[in-house]
């Protein structure tokens, strides 16, 4: 599970992991025992150590980011016990997808009249419909009757109405999700590129959106502000001096966003950096943790 379901809900957290024990339970498991994603990660690392070390775990995932300070060696490695070598763990609700989201809003989006004035030039056009094309829980509202009624009477009053048109034929094709997939793509090309587009090929919608490695740093500088002082403050609890953590360990597929490495490893400079599995450590560290508690 997430360090936190909900940020700074103790009460909200308890009953998100209550409803996922619940799930757990319809699906006949039995015995049941939850474990935090970074301490997972950390347990797949400790495989590899050959001396004792004391690492900051950084599980960046789609929807939460998670730091733990964990001390590891190949000794504590076979205890089943490792409430003592937990030195902290925070969690914060920002990850992959809040970064989609963020990237379309600012670069695709205005391509389908986001920001955009109304004929009278009194006002912009209403930005929920935008938002929600934009968020991937919320594009299916986008499809319903009401949204549609909503955005012709958009139209009717935009300054570009073309813009909006292919919003409609965005709607009227269910394409919102592909867009969101479009702009994950784009977001994954810009680890190694310095630009990358979302080219969307439509009747009646046909555009490219250019975004570049410094429009996607400026666009979520903000959220990678906030992820990392919330490492800074689990170092903090841990107690220790950043300079004591002799390793840093990354998994989770937002690990490889250039701007949230570099801001998250200046923290810890004279850290050794790891990178685990990016999609499989939390599995393995997981398997690990229930052969040590049930075999």
């Amino acid at each position: 599970r997430p360090v936190q379901f909900v940020d700074e809900d103790t009460a909200a957290d308890a009953k998100a992991q209550g409803e996922l024990e619940k799930a757990a339970r319809a699906q006949g498991f039995k015995h049941i025992a939850f474990q935090f994603e970074p301490i997972a990660a950390a347990l797949d690392y400790e495989q590899k150590v050959t001396r004792e070390e004391l690492a900051l775990i950084v599980d960046m995932g789609g929807g939460t980011s998670d730091f733990s300070i964990v001390r590891v060696s190949p000794e504590r490695a076979r205890s089943t016990d490792r409430k003592a070598d937990i030195l902290a763990n925070r969690g914060i609700h920002i990850g992959g997808t809040d970064f989609d989201r963020l990237l379309s809003i600012s670069h695709v989006m205005p391509e389908l009249g986001y920001l955009t004035r109304t004929k009278d030039h009194k006002r912009n056009l209403p930005a929920a419909y935008f938002i929600d094309l934009a968020t991937w829980q919320r594009i299916n509202l986008v499809y319903t009757a009401k949204a549609m009624s909503d955005l012709r009477q958009i139209r009717y009053e935009a300054e570009r109405a073309d813009l909006v048109d292919r919003f409609i034929h965005v709607v009227e094709h269910r394409y919102g999700h592909a867009i969101a997939g479009l702009v994950e793509r784009a977001k994954i090309a810009l680890t190694d590129q310095s630009s990358a587009e979302v080219k969307v090929s439509l009747p009646g919608a046909r555009f490219a959106a250019e975004i570049t490695r410094g429009g996607l740093e400026e666009t979520i500088a903000n959220d990678i502000e906030r992820v990392t002082a919330t490492v800074r403050q689990t170092i903090a609890d841990a107690g220790v001096d950043a300079s004591a953590i002799t390793a840093v360990f990354l998994t989770g597929g937002s690990t490889a966003i250039p701007l949230a490495k570099r801001e998250i490893l200046s923290l810890v400079p004279q850290a050794a950096v790891i990178e685990g599995d990016m999609f499989g450590s939390v599995g393995l560290g997981l398997a690990l943790d229930a052969q040590r508690k049930y075999a």
